[in-house]
C-alpha cells in the first residue's frame, strides 16, 4: 500500500509539471475565413510557438488559438536560428516575413525578401537574428515574427514568444586593441629597431569566473612574442568585481629587418578558452641614421603593469619593460623595497644582461600576507645598471579575502537532508498507525 501511494504521487506531481510546458497564449474568434489558418515558430530547430484557426459551431465564425510551447534559451552573441512554417487561406503577392526581438537599446532583426503565396500550400522560411554580446540576461526579451503584406492579415499572422537570456559558460573577449610607438602616438608604421607598445582590453562574457588569463603579443615573422599575466576576469554579472582588464605589451623590434608588412597577434588566453586579434603593420628598414642616434647608456624602461587589486594572502603580477638601446653589453638588477611587513615579492628575473638592441620583461609576483591591512600600499621597484639605477613606484589595493561558498553543494546537501527526514516521518507514521491497528484488534477479543 505505501508502494502504490508514492508511486501515485510521483505520476501526480509530473503530470502537473509536463502541463506547465504548454501555455494558450492566446484565443479570439474571426467572423470571415481568416488569411493565415497556421502557423508554427521553431528556433534553434526546436517548436516553441503553434497557432492555428478552425470553424466554429457558430456559423461564419472561426476560433483561433496560440500556444507556446517552450521558452526559448537564446545565447547573446551568438547567431539564432528562426524557422517559420505557415499556411495560408487566400493567395497573397509580395508577402514578407519579418522577426525581431525586443528588449534590447538597439534593433535585432531579420526580415525574408518578398514572395507570393498560394493557398492550401505550407511555406517555411528560416531567418538568422545576430544578439549582441553585451544583452544583459536579467532583462525581458520578446521574439516577434510577423507574417506582413500591404494589407493587414486576419487569422494567425503574428507570434509573440518569451524567451530567456543564457550566456555561453566560458567566453573571453578582446574588446579593443591599440598601438603606439614610443612618443605615445597611436601609429600602425614603425622603424626597425624600435618598441611597438600594444594596448589591449579584455572581457569575460562568460557565466563564470575566467581564472589566470594571459596575454600574448607576437609577430611570428620576427620571432618575437611577449607574454603578460592579465590575473582573473569576474564573471559578466559581477557588479562588485572587475570583468574586464587592459593591459600594455611592449615588443622592440629586431635591427636590420627588411622592411615590409608584417603580422602582429595578440592573444589572449587561459586553460578553457581564448580570443585573438590580428593587426598589421608596416616596419621600415633599419636606417643608418639610427645607428647614429644611438648612445652608449641609452636605457629605456617602461612599467607595464603597475597598479594590481590583490586580495589578502593572494599574489598579483607587476611587469616592467627593460631594454638596451646603447651599443654595449649592459648588466641589470631588479629589486623592490616598502612590502616589509604586509607583503613579500619574488623577481623574475632579478639579474639579467642584455646586449644592445635585446630588451627583457621583468615580472614582480606580489603575495600579499593574510593579514596585510586593507588600503592602497604603494612599493617601488629599482633597477640598477653600472652606476645608474632608476627606482618606479607600483601600487597594490589590498582587498578584505572573500570565502568562497559552494552554494550548489551546501543546497544539495540540505535537500538529502529533508528528504532523508520525510522519509524517517513516514516510517515513523506508518509504524505507528500499524501499531495502533493491532491494539485496537487485541482489545477488541
Amino acid at each position: 500500500m505505501k508502494h502504490k501511494f508514492l508511486t501515485l504521487a510521483f505520476i501526480l506531481i509530473f503530470a502537473a509539471v509536463s502541463s506547465l510546458t504548454t501555455v494558450l497564449a492566446a484565443q479570439w474568434y474571426e467572423y470571415s475565413e481568416p488569411d493565415i489558418n497556421e502557423m508554427t515558430v521553431y528556433v534553434e530547430g526546436e517548436m516553441v510557438w503553434y497557432g492555428y484557426c478552425m470553424n466554429d459551431a457558430v456559423p461564419d465564425r472561426w476560433i483561433c488559438y496560440t500556444y507556446q510551447y517552450a521558452t526559448p534559451g537564446l545565447e547573446r552573441g551568438s547567431n539564432t536560428q528562426v524557422k517559420v512554417s505557415f499556411v495560408a487561406n487566400t493567395d497573397l503577392e509580395e508577402v514578407s516575413i519579418k522577426t525581431w526581438l525586443t528588449g534590447y537599446h538597439e534593433d535585432i532583426e531579420a526580415e525574408t525578401a518578398q514572395f507570393d503565396v498560394f493557398a492550401g500550400n505550407t511555406y517555411t522560411k528560416t531567418l538568422n537574428l545576430e544578439l549582441p554580446s553585451d544583452m544583459d540576461a536579467r532583462d525581458e526579451y520578446t521574439l516577434y515574427v510577423q507574417i506582413e503584406h500591404q494589407q493587414d492579415l486576419s487569422g494567425i499572422d503574428k507570434a509573440e514568444v518569451d524567451t530567456e537570456i543564457q550566456r555561453i559558460s566560458n567566453i573571453i573577449d578582446i574588446l579593443s586593441v591599440e598601438l603606439y610607438d614610443s612618443n605615445n602616438n597611436y601609429v600602425n608604421q614603425f622603424n626597425a629597431g624600435s618598441t611597438i607598445y600594444i594596448d589591449a582590453v579584455v572581457k569575460n562574457r562568460g557565466n563564470y569566473k575566467a581564472e589566470d588569463v594571459y596575454v600574448r603579443a607576437s609577430i611570428n615573422e620576427l620571432g618575437i612574442s611577449r607574454n603578460i599575466y592579465l590575473g582573473d576576469l569576474a564573471a559578466y554579472d559581477e557588479d562588485d568585481e572587475d570583468d574586464s582588464k587592459d593591459v600594455t605589451i611592449a615588443l622592440t623590434l629586431p635591427s636590420g629587418i627588411i622592411a615590409g608588412t608584417y603580422t602582429l597577434e595578440v592573444y589572449a588566453y587561459n586553460d578553457e578558452v581564448s580570443d585573438r586579434e590580428i593587426r598589421n603593420i608596416f616596419v621600415s628598414g633599419y636606417q643608418e641614421e639610427q645607428q647614429g642616434e644611438q648612445q652608449p647608456g641609452k636605457v629605456e624602461i617602461s612599467t607595464q603593469v603597475s597598479s594590481n587589486e590583490v586580495e589578502q594572502g593572494k599574489g598579483a603580477v607587476y611587469t616592467i619593460l627593460v631594454a638596451n638601446f646603447g651599443s654595449t653589453t649592459k648588466n641589470f638588477i631588479v629589486e623592490t623595497t616598502g612590502t616589509e611587513g604586509w607583503a613579500t615579492t619574488t623577481i623574475t628575473p632579478s639579474v639579467f644582461t642584455l646586449a644592445p638592441g635585446q630588451s627583457k620583461l621583468v615580472n614582480i609576483y606580489l603575495a600579499a600576507g593574510e593579514n596585510a591591512v586593507e588600503g592602497e600600499h604603494v612599493f617601488s621597484a629599482k633597477v640598477r645598471y653600472g652606476n645608474e639605477a632608476k627606482s618606479y613606484n607600483l601600487i597594490a589595493n589590498v582587498i578584505k579575502s572573500k570565502s568562497e561558498t559552494d552554494w550548489k553543494l551546501i543546497l544539495m546537501i540540505i535537500g538529502i537532508v529533508l528528504a532523508v527526514a520525510i522519509i524517517v516521518l513516514l516510517v515513523i507514521l506508518l509504524a505507528t498507525k500499524k501499531k495502533t491497528t493491532t491494539e485496537t484488534v487485541e482489545s477488541y477479543y
